[in-house]
């Protein structure tokens, strides 16, 4: 019996010594090691069965943390700042009046919604109305998805045709079809063959700017393309402008966020790194997202 409670202070210490000085993680290393100290065998037993468990069924390898968990998707831990906050204040409501049991009441809060000036920021909850039970709920989130529709055609097809007339000499007037072409691609309200047709212009108009004066191309442009491109799985496509997006990475944060996830999506963190050693290093204004990046995954610490 006392060799067991030997050898369980040994581990106990030796598993405090390594997570304390080798992995910096010194309260981690208390804790644990006191759980092994106080149940000896049994403790070290569980502790070494929960980390089977986690390196089989959930990491494969601790160092290569899915996307998900550790800061590319805020769907784990997300600080809510500025835009953040508008964000919350737009998506809310609507929410709550889908979550209403009484129609009647639903149904006045959704005229309610209608009546603000930025209904176009409800959308997905328009979408999510047109599966509710009540058919007077549906009849209005399908009455004002059809007027946005219509909204987008006219706007789209009018700015298009300037676009084709004036695109040589002014190139803000491409920047401006981009915007609207985006809006409509991530409001995702079109039919299958719509859809297509839109990435087509965006992809063919986008194209034309970077060659006619790729100053006017900035870092959310490139974002929807290369989200476009992974729809299509087309590879080659997501790496032509993850390179371009590289071009202007040190001024614009959107192509900066778009080339890391990149090298980390494809697991290669040399680059990985280096881009964020560059970032580090530029005079480029960072977001809290991107700092928290920064931190987590600081060179010297060994992330990756």
């Amino acid at each position: 019996m006392a060799v067991v409670l030997i050898l369980n202070g040994l581990s106990s210490l030796l598993y405090f010594l390594y997570w304390a000085w080798k992995k910096k993680e010194v309260k981690r290393a208390g804790i644990v090691a006191l759980f092994i100290l106080i149940i000896p065998v049994v403790g070290a037993v569980f502790l070494i069965g929960a980390e089977l468990v986690n390196i089989v069924f959930f990491h494969k390898k601790k160092a290569k943390l899915s996307e998900d968990e550790l800061g590319f998707s805020k769907k784990r831990e997300r600080m809510i700042v500025g835009n953040d906050i508008e964000k919350e204040k737009n998506t809310v409501p609507i929410d709550e009046a889908l979550r209403i049991s009484n129609n009647i009441d639903k149904r006045q809060m959704l005229l309610e919604i209608l009546k603000r000036e930025d209904t176009d920021n409800y959308i997905e909850g328009f979408q999510m109305a047109m599966e509710q039970s009540d058919t007077e709920v549906v009849h209005y989130a399908a009455a004002y998805i059809s007027d946005t529709i219509v909204k987008y055609k006219e706007s789209e097809k009018q700015l298009r045709a300037r676009c084709e007339k004036d695109r040589e000499d002014n190139p803000k007037i491409i920047s401006e079809y981009l915007g609207l072409c985006g809006d409509i691609l991530e409001k995702n309200i079109f039919t299958g063959i719509e859809q297509k047709m839109y990435a087509d212009n965006y992809e063919k108009y986008l194209e034309f700017l970077y060659n006619k004066a790729w100053q006017e191309v900035d870092g959310r442009k490139i974002e929807r393309m290369i989200a476009l491109k992974k729809q299509e799985k087309n590879d080659a496509g997501v790496k032509k402008w993850i390179i371009r997006a590289e071009r202007i990475l040190e001024t614009d944060i959107d192509a900066a966020k778009a080339v890391l996830k990149y090298y980390f999506y494809i697991k290669d963190y040399t680059k990985f790194r280096n881009v964020l050693e560059v970032i580090r290093k530029s005079d480029l204004k960072l977001d809290s997202e991107l700092v928290g990046w920064i931190r987590f995954y600081a060179i010297d610490r060994g992330r990756l």
